[in-house]
């Protein structure tokens, strides 16, 4: 089992290009990503509307491919919270697309499979997420990657703060707040 300071070291690692570092933290990055997208699939969409196997993939190809270089564990799923948070809203503009009879596809049943599969109304509300998100990063971007964090990467208050580098209760009071203004938002979205 590998530790936390050790994870750390890796991703150093694999930032410098050592394929030897990447080989050990492949299956641990994989597991833990497999880990948080199985919890999301479960506690924000129930159990079948989302493919935990896609969400990871997809999530792992945009965190390797990210210029991003990682300082620390905490540092790595703050970037997978952010790739989890773009997979599923690219899920929902697909979804709604499709729904609105436009990006019609034809695939095969291998495919399907693979496929993001969010409920009309699940769609639309990670779509409306998404508008108040993007007015709260034009005002706060901090505040954007706490949702990031506890949201989408369903980090811990703790691993957010680190992630943040504030304090543990500095986390709680905000994701409060934040939960907050942001339903108030949703719902203000819903009746206009």
């Amino acid at each position: 089992m590998i530790n936390q300071g050790e994870i750390t070291q890796l991703l150093v690692q694999v930032n410098q290009g050592d394929m030897n570092a990447y080989n050990k933290i492949f299956p641990v990055i994989y597991g833990e990503l497999r880990h948080i997208a199985h919890r999301i699939r479960f506690q924000y969409f129930g159990i079948e509307t989302l493919n935990t196997t896609a969400i990871v993939h997809e999530a792992y190809l945009k965190i390797i491919n990210s210029e991003a270089n990682w300082n620390s564990r905490a540092h790595f799923y703050g970037v997978a919270g952010k790739a989890m948070r773009h997979i599923l809203l690219n899920a929902a503009r697909r979804k709604n697309a499709i729904k609105r009879g436009r990006d019609a596809q034809h695939l095969c049943f291998e495919e399907w499979e693979e496929k993001i599969n969010l409920s009309d109304e699940c769609s639309d509300e990670l779509l409306r997420l998404d508008e108040v998100l993007n007015e709260l990063e034009r005002k706060d971007s901090k505040q954007v990657k706490l949702v990031e964090c506890r949201f989408f990467a369903n980090m811990t208050i703790e691993e957010t703060a680190a992630v943040l580098d504030i304090s543990p209760s500095t986390v709680k009071r905000n994701w409060q707040v934040i939960k907050a203004w942001i339903y108030s938002q949703i719902q203000a979205r819903k009746t206009a």
